[in-house]
C-alpha cells in the first residue's frame, strides 16, 4: 500500500512556502489525486478586518494542470495555501479570534469580551465567531486530543471555556494559539 501525503495547506512564512514549492511536482492534487500536475497559480488576496479594508496576501493557489499534452492530466481545479495566521474564508484573522477567546473566558458578556479584546471584530460578529466555536469543537478537540489530554477545570462545566483551556495548554507559550493549531493539524480552526 502506497502512502501519499498530502499538500501543506498552512505555513508560517514565504521561505517555508517555498519548501512547499519545491514539493509541488511530487504531491498529489487533493481533488483528483493525480502527482506531477500541480503547478503555482498565483497569489490570494482578501480584505483585513479593520475598518480600512485594506488588501493583504493571505497565501497561494496551486493549480492542477489539465492543460497540454501530457501523459497524466490533471483535473484542472485549484486549492489555496494559507498564512496560518488566517482564517479560511473569513475577513478575521487567527489573532483577532485568539484575542477574543481569551477575553470570552473572563467576561461574562459576549459584546464586552469584544470590546476588551483590543481586535477589530464587530460586536455583531462576535456571536457569529462563537457559534462557529461551539459548532467545531468536537473537530477541534479531537485534534487537541490526539496531542494531550485536557487540563481538568473545576470552576467551569462551559464546554466553550474547556476547548479554549485546552488549546491554550497544547500551545502553550505561542502567542496565537490558533495560528499554531492550523499550522500544526494543517486544518482549519473553522
Amino acid at each position: 500500500m502506497e502512502i501519499q501525503i498530502e499538500t501543506q495547506r498552512y505555513y508560517r512564512n514565504e521561505e517555508e512556502f517555498e519548501g512547499i514549492c519545491l514539493d509541488l511536482k511530487n504531491d498529489p492534487c487533493p481533488h483528483c489525486k493525480n502527482i506531477g500536475c500541480l503547478i503555482l497559480h498565483g497569489y490570494l488576496y482578501g480584505y483585513t478586518e479593520d475598518t480600512s479594508s485594506e488588501v493583504v496576501k493571505r497565501g497561494h493557489r496551486i493549480f492542477c494542470s489539465n492543460r497540454r499534452r501530457r501523459e497524466r492530466k490533471g483535473c484542472g481545479r485549484t486549492f489555496s495555501v494559507l498564512i496560518s495566521g488566517f482564517i479560511k474564508s473569513h475577513t478575521i484573522s487567527a489573532e483577532s479570534v485568539w484575542k477574543l477567546l481569551e477575553k470570552i473566558k473572563e467576561d461574562v458578556s459576549l459584546v464586552r469580551a469584544a470590546r476588551n479584546s483590543e481586535s477589530n471584530i464587530e460586536e455583531s460578529g462576535v456571536y457569529r465567531i462563537f457559534r462557529k466555536l461551539k459548532d467545531n469543537q468536537i473537530k477541534i478537540r479531537t485534534f487537541l486530543m490526539s496531542l494531550k489530554d485536557p487540563p481538568s477545570l473545576k470552576y467551569t462545566k462551559d464546554s466553550a471555556i474547556q476547548t479554549i483551556e485546552h488549546l491554550k495548554s497544547v500551545f502553550k507559550g505561542s502567542l496565537c494559539p490558533v495560528a499554531e493549531f492550523q499550522h500544526f493539524f494543517q486544518a482549519s480552526f473553522f
